[in-house]
């Protein structure tokens, strides 16, 4: 992003002066011109492409809360250049729930003050409670958004489709795309056998998922990484099913094919992903106010609309219409079927066994 002014760019389906109206709807922040934070210094912000959106940038902006965004493609990445000196560029992360314990054992983040963040009130308390974001008893972070990594399917190839099943078994055999991730793709074998508790898996269980992914593998037309390499894959028809995450999916029914979105019975792995304050920073107080309006409905609003993700926020879900919601690939119906992911104790000895399958 430029240093020049942004205008504020409306998400589709709502005008300009709709978005501005609610922007200065919400209690916990209420609007001010732009004047009012003349003093208020532009905060640097490590983050996923997603979150660096200008329509979430200039919504902020227009709040007086001028971030400056930098790009990490995953959670390994952020955490290698905040131990490279990253600390000293950053005020601000989007640490992945998983990785929060990492960085605050590794001294790259400190702790928040919640109540200085009136609206995590409004975040639904299933993502409150999840204990990553407070290891130690500290609270490090906000989580403003989830989902989860399922199974994407082209109906017009598949039809309906609902069990893990048809990515280890069945008529899609060379067809298939599974996702090139340890975590992920462990886990997906572990729910595929039945096990409740797919990321603690001891070393009888790692090597009964090793038996039942190396036999999948014989599914699969390939192991994707890049997320653009599946769109391509799914628009030429090569893979009509694959695990993946639900950002395949909008860009191909853009497109015009009926690319579906499904949490499989066996389950699906949640995920959140929220503010943390980067150690050192000289500009805490913003950075609460940033996490604030990260949780309030009107970024919840304008997030789902430009990016397609959904907002840890009650308030924000009640604001979408039914369409938005389902394209979200929310499904409250399955939502006791959820696993929200957790780091294995034995990461090591994941990559091995995962390392062992493609070999195989």
């Amino acid at each position: 992003m430029t240093r020049r002014e942004i205008r504020v760019l409306a998400p589709a389906g709502i005008s300009r002066r709709r978005l501005l109206a609610l922007l200065g709807a919400t209690g916990a922040m209420p609007f001010a011109p732009r004047s009012a934070f003349a003093q208020a210094p532009q905060l640097n912000l490590f983050t996923y492409p997603t979150f660096a959106n200008e329509k979430i940038v200039a919504a902020g902006k227009e709040r007086g809360l001028d971030v400056k965004t930098t790009i990490y493609s995953g959670a390994d990445e952020m955490i290698a250049k905040l131990r490279g000196g990253g600390t000293r560029l950053y005020d601000m992360i989007v640490p992945l729930h998983t990785y929060v314990k990492v960085a605050a054992d590794a001294d790259l983040i400190e702790p928040l003050d919640a109540a200085k963040i009136p609206n995590l009130a409004q975040v639904t308390k299933a993502f409150t409670t999840i204990p990553d974001w407070s290891p130690g008893g500290k609270f490090y972070g906000v989580p403003f958004v989830w989902g989860a990594n399922a199974m994407a399917y082209n109906f017009a190839e598949t039809g309906d489709v609902d069990s893990l099943k048809l990515l280890f078994e069945g008529k899609f055999k060379g067809r298939v795309a599974m996702r090139d991730d340890s975590e992920d793709a462990i886990a997906v074998g572990a729910l595929y056998l039945g096990i409740k508790t797919p990321f603690d898996l001891d070393e009888k269980a790692l090597q009964e998922v090793k038996k039942v992914m190396i036999m999948q593998k014989a599914m699969n037309r390939t192991y994707w990484r890049n997320i653009a390499d599946l769109r391509t894959m799914f628009a030429n028809k090569e893979v009509v099913l694959a695990w993946a995450t639900l950002s395949v999916v909008a860009p191909l029914r853009n497109n015009g094919m009926d690319i579906r979105w499904i949490w499989p019975k066996e389950g699906a792995l949640g995920w959140t992903e929220g503010i943390a304050a980067v150690k050192g920073g000289k500009n805490r107080a913003h950075v609460e106010s940033y996490a604030n309006f990260t949780i309030s409905p009107e970024y919840g609003e304008v997030m789902a609309r430009a990016t397609r993700y959904a907002s840890t926020s009650s308030k924000a879900l009640e604001r979408l219409p039914a369409d938005l919601i389902k394209e979200l690939g929310i499904q409250p119906e399955r939502m006791a079927n959820l696993q929200f992911k957790q780091l294995p104790k034995n990461k090591p000895r994941w990559t091995e066994i995962w390392t062992e399958v493609k070999a195989a």
